[in-house]
């Protein structure tokens, strides 16, 4: 029950990172392949019986259970129901006794006050009440705790069962079944998965919470009588309120989500072709593609912000709403009915417990339908006929889960999933061990920027001073009473304490929105701010860094600002809240008792203590989530494709299914984790609640001041789980801020434009010369190259690898910089310049043509440099402007990556006419690859003769065929020049050459 078990890896992740080894393991009945048996015998159970009586209903005929028309979801779920049914009959069992414990701490602390008003309800001592507080307390938390940890251990082990038999499932289907249905798509089907998983809590609270809502409406009858019926009506109007605004939160959830693909797409288009976009000089056109696709999802972002504000303002307002509305009706329809301590905190605090199961109701019936039709899905994919079960059983794909298939020939199915998950795990081993640095935290605030936080940071002391002063009104108005004489007295008092309730009422109101406005435009302002410079810094990365790094850079653009963009602004919310509440209540209650005072530091630092080692085990395995995640999705891929042979489908599933087992182990590690923290957090709360009620009852204080410190010491609760899950998550998400300052201290290329720039019309020739030239220590480089290349020389440069002729264009593009010697073009030296100076006096027609999302025109002229006219001379010349007429928006025909207006040849065509509009005196022609027709490649070379003749061109290849038509050789060999004369010469005197 104290959960002592796992205090050794609450330890080891409170001092270092934790490895899978280190976490407590699974029994073996809890492993996926123990459920995933129990549930497909349950599902073989069900399905023949299923068969047997649609056999005898139609006795011949096709089964009904295959056919569509009968696909309900039941037969799924009822073997689900049989699978799991002793852990759903305990989450029940345990939602019952909670229900029933939650109604006891209030009827305790109320038997506290009456005792304290000299009306006790029992025979006992002050001590004794204190101790039944504290077991009604205890009892409450301890069945709250197991149900919660149960409820989410039964979701996980659901979710990792249905996705175990999924996998199994899709790699018996036969390869006709997949192309005649789409059911078998991973990522949606995990989706599913997910939707039918999350019934265990909804079904639960289905029964729960009209039976909670009964027994509060009925106890909250015996306190105000009619008059309650006034604030289950404005809850009542609150909740189409809220589900209105669920509803438009939703659809605009999905509206950005649409806006977040497209910039996604955005950032893998500019990443995976990025050396083209360096050498074309294009980075800021790109750059404000992105900051135009950026700026519409913030602004969603704004909107979704400001309906957030609206839910916040409904939850923190409506206890206030509720009580005030009640209490109103109550001392307004008699005058002889005074409010009493005991009415004023039994009401509070049943009308507090009352919001959750009336805002659960709308709720359950999306989360239902939903489940009902992802239950319809699943069973139909079940249902699909595959190539045998029996056969796929035998050949030892369930009992391989333990043990490996020793055929390491029917591994290579899975070689390129394992392959990359090995990858991602030896990333990951900085991931796990890495610390989040002040840095990142310092990084964030400035985005944020200080005026905002010291603003964010008033307004949120400010409803938190408003909240205490509502319940200090109510608990000074109880007191007063008892000291008004005659009936002008009281009204006059009740007129004033209900105004001045209604005015702090509507004060909180407009702070909640003002908070929530400045976090909401704050937050923003910082998601854009490190955004851009995000942007900025990988526009300016050197090429070699990025090519080694994409998929970390695409993740810090996608993963990394959605963190920053939606979860760090809502935990940092949630963290100030707790820590605001503890401290004031804390505060609170040591004015007015303070003795209370004395206890406050030992609490504290078990409280710290407790925080400290959970936040730290929690995100520390928090992290290692990702890896079998990561695993999944990679498994998933595999599985879709379809596989040949019964022993490869085994080994397969059984990576599967070690991956399901080992998130699995995280996950039930997870929940034990945050269990342990919160068993010891609601002990502090019993133990603050405890103390106060004795302390109270052993002073004589005003029967006002004790309701008010009894509120505080039962709310402190809430507060007290909050503080630590939020600083957990805190932690997480600035590991995102932490990515991206790492890659702002990347070293950069250089200056784009710098105080030299050379004249307009520079190149006058295209002259180049190497003087003694070597690169730096670079993958490819080259060493001692000496060599003058005239102007308007036709050369062509051949090497056996293309290594050697990628340095080249490196070396001239300065993607590598030199270490020693020159480059000199037109007796200029290209270091001497800014890249894009350099860079935009150079073409090259690369071997894999390059062409970027968005209209035609823009490919050929995004800057909007040239007319149409010259565009249309220039697709002229390159033998497409029929091709293009053709097409229906012609030049602002929108080009995309799977478009099949454009052949490979034609695309290569349209980068000649690039090269064409930028009328440059170096041009640089790669090799096209085998797919070219030959006629393509010989209109390219036709244009390239005629159009640039007065040009320099350097053919890069590796065939000699390709380039005898050239005026002059250059052979390289391992970054070093080893002939350069004409082509007749070399033939006749190179041995290398010649190989």
């Amino acid at each position: 029950m104290s959960l002592f078990w796992i205090n050794r890896v609450v330890v080891m992740g409170h001092r270092g990172p934790l490895q899978l080894s280190n976490l407590c393991k699974l029994y073996n009945e809890e492993s996926v392949h123990t459920l995933c048996s129990v549930f497909e015998r349950e599902w073989g159970k069900k399905q023949n019986y299923n068969e047997r009586l649609d056999i005898e209903e139609d006795s011949g005929g096709e089964s009904l259970l295959v056919s569509s028309k009968n696909n309900t979801g039941y037969c799924l779920l009822y073997a689900i129901w049989v699978t799991f049914r002793p852990s759903l009959v305990k989450v029940v069992l345990l939602r019952l006794s909670t229900d029933l414990f939650s109604i006891l701490g209030p009827l305790t602390l109320r038997w506290v006050i009456l005792f304290c008003e000299r009306q006790a309800v029992f025979d006992w001592a002050g001590c004794t009440y204190s101790l039944v507080v504290l077991g009604a307390v205890c009892c409450c938390a301890v069945s709250q705790h197991h149900f919660e940890k149960l409820s989410r251990i039964l979701t996980a082990n659901a979710q990792a069962v249905l996705s175990g038999s999924l996998y199994r499932k899709a790699l018996s289907v036969s390869h006709s079944s997949r192309q005649q249905s789409n059911t078998t798509q991973g990522t949606d089907v995990l989706r599913e998965v997910e939707y039918v998983t999350e019934l265990v809590v909804p079904l639960a609270c289905l029964w729960s919470a009209p039976l909670r809502v009964a027994f509060y409406l009925g106890l909250l009858w015996g306190e105000l009588g009619p008059a309650v019926l006034a604030g289950v009506a404005l809850i009542l109007v609150l909740i189409p309120v809220n589900s209105a605004v669920e509803r438009k939160a939703k659809h605009l959830r999905r509206t950005q989500l649409i806006i977040r693909e497209r910039s996604e797409q955005l950032i893998k288009e500019m990443l995976h072709k990025y050396q083209a976009l360096k050498f074309l000089t294009w980075e800021s056109w790109f750059h404000q593609r992105v900051a135009e696709s950026r700026g519409r999802e913030l602004e969603m972002l704004r909107i979704l912000g400001y309906l957030t504000a609206l839910s916040m303002l409904n939850s923190i307002c409506m206890p206030f709403l509720v009580g005030f509305s009640s209490l109103g009706v109550f001392v307004l329809v008699d005058d002889g009915n005074v409010l009493t301590p005991s009415q004023i905190f039994t009401s509070l605090c049943f009308f507090r417990l009352l919001r959750p199961p009336l805002l659960e109701l709308p709720g359950l019936l999306c989360v239902l339908k939903q489940a009902q039709q992802s239950l319809r899905h699943l069973e139909k994919i079940f249902l699909t006929k595959d190539l045998g079960t029996t056969q796929l059983l035998q050949s030892g794909t369930l009992s391989c889960v333990t043990e490996e298939v020793p055929s390491e020939g029917f591994q290579q199915p899975c070689d390129r999933c394992k392959d990359k998950h090995s990858n991602s795990d030896e990333k990951s081993d900085h991931y796990l061990s890495q610390k989040v640095s002040g840095e990142a935290r310092r990084l964030y605030l400035r985005a944020f920027s200080w005026p905002w936080v010291s603003v964010s940071l008033l307004l949120y002391l400010s409803v938190c001073a408003v909240s205490l002063a509502q319940d200090g009104v109510l608990s000074l108005w109880t007191g007063e009473a008892k000291e008004v004489q005659g009936l002008e007295g009281w009204r006059e008092l009740r007129n004033s304490r209900l105004s001045a309730y209604a005015l702090l009422g509507l004060l909180q109101a407009f702070l909640v929105c003002c908070a929530a406005f400045s976090v909401t435009c704050a937050s923003l302002r910082a998601s854009y701010k490190l955004h851009s410079k995000l942007l900025s810094d990988v526009l300016h990365m050197p090429v070699h860094f990025q090519e080694k790094n994409t998929t970390r850079l695409l993740q810090a653009f996608t993963q990394d600002m959605q963190v920053i963009d939606e979860e760090l602004p809502k935990h940092l919310h949630s963290w100030l809240r707790s820590l605001l509440d503890v401290l004031s209540t804390t505060a609170l209650i040591s004015f007015i008792m303070p003795v209370f005072s004395l206890a406050v530091c030992p609490m504290t630092i078990l409280f710290l203590r407790i925080q400290s080692r959970f936040s730290s085990a929690h995100s520390r395995i928090g992290r290692m989530e990702a890896n079998p995640v990561t695993s999944l999705k990679c498994v998933t891929q595999c599985v879709e494709a379809p596989l040949s042979g019964p022993k490869r489908r085994a080994v397969c599933l059984t990576h599967c299914l070690q991956a399901l087992n080992q998130n699995l182990l995280v996950k039930y590690n997870t929940i034990n984790t945050e269990s342990w923290a919160a068993l010891r957090l609601n002990g502090i709360a019993g133990i603050v609640l405890f103390l106060v009620s004795l302390i109270l009852l052993e002073t004589k204080l005003d029967s006002g001041l004790v309701v008010l410190a009894l509120i505080c010491a039962f709310n402190i609760k809430e507060a007290l789980h909050c503080y630590p899950q939020a600083v957990s998550d805190i932690s997480m998400d600035m590991l995102s801020m932490q990515n991206l300052c790492e890659f702002a201290k990347v070293e950069k290329e250089a200056a784009w434009r710098i105080t030299y720039r050379p004249p307009y019309d520079w190149p006058q020739h295209g002259e180049v010369k190497f003087r003694n030239y070597e690169s730096e220590a670079s993958t490819p480089a080259l060493r001692g190259i000496n060599i003058t290349i005239l102007k308007g020389a036709k050369v062509g440069v051949i090497s056996r690898e293309k290594t050697d002729t990628d340095g080249l264009v490196n070396c001239l593009y300065r993607s590598v910089e030199a270490r020693s010697g020159a480059v000199l073009i037109d007796d200029v030296n290209i270091a001497h310049m800014g890249l894009h100076d350099l860079r935009s006096r150079l073409q090259i027609i690369s071997q894999v043509p390059v062409l970027f999302s968005g209209p035609l025109r823009a490919n050929l002229d995004p800057f909007a440099q040239h007319t149409d006219a010259q565009v249309w001379l220039a697709l002229e010349l390159c033998h497409l402007k029929e091709h293009v007429r053709l097409l229906p928006a012609q030049l602002l025909h929108p080009v995309q990556r799977t478009s099949l207006a454009f052949s490979f040849g034609q695309r290569r065509l349209l980068c000649l006419a690039r090269a064409l509009l930028a009328r440059v005196k170096i041009l640089l022609v790669e090799d096209a690859l085998p797919n070219v027709d030959l006629e393509t490649e010989d209109l390219v070379r036709q244009v390239i003769h005629t159009e640039f003749k007065d040009c320099t061109v350097l053919w890069l290849t590796q065939n000699l065929l390709n380039v005898m038509h050239t005026d002059r050789l250059l052979v390289l060999n391992k970054g070093q020049a080893v002939n350069f004369d004409a082509p007749s010469t070399l033939l006749q005197q190179g041995p290398l050459f010649n190989q």
